[in-house]
């Protein structure tokens, strides 16, 4: 598995937060509560590419925030029960995944790629990409944004 790595300038998502270990496949069902309410959201940049944005760990309990949401240019008119997450301009190091594959993805990252890599990871949270051509019934391709430096 390759990493393509980019600089990604700052950007914004707006979008419903979680804050847990996902034990019981919360992040997916968080997903299933925002998708019918994402067109709540104002001041879109793309309704067709969605962001899972990864970040606030706490190695102790292993709980972790993160939110599913589209990027904005405006953090205006912010929907009830929504939140806006600050993504900083960074290099990441990219990597192609599905839907399935998530999980081993996320493993071989920081299991493997990572330690043998010239790279350490950097400050600031993670992402997934849900391009325009991201269908979960049919194309599950997806990318894995990890900060490094």
């Amino acid at each position: 598995m390759e990493a393509e790595i980019i600089r990604k300038p700052a950007f914004t998502v707006v979008g419903m937060k979680y804050r847990g270990k996902n034990e019981n496949n919360e992040v997916p069902q968080l997903w299933g509560e925002f998708w019918p309410r994402n067109n709540e959201i104002k001041h879109k940049v793309n309704p067709h590419v969605a962001y899972g944005i990864l970040g606030n760990k706490d190695d102790n309990s292993g709980e972790f925030d993160y939110v599913a949401g589209l990027e904005v240019d405006s953090v205006v008119d912010i929907p009830e029960g929504m939140v806006s997450w600050e993504v900083p301009d960074q290099t990441y190091a990219v990597f192609t995944c599905t839907l399935p594959t998530l999980m081993e993805t996320f493993q071989y990252i920081f299991k493997t790629w990572l330690p043998q890599s010239a790279y350490e990871l950097a400050e600031g949270p993670e992402f997934e990409l849900y391009d325009e051509n991201f269908d979960p019934e049919v194309r599950q391709e997806m990318y894995v944004y990890i900060p490094i430096k």
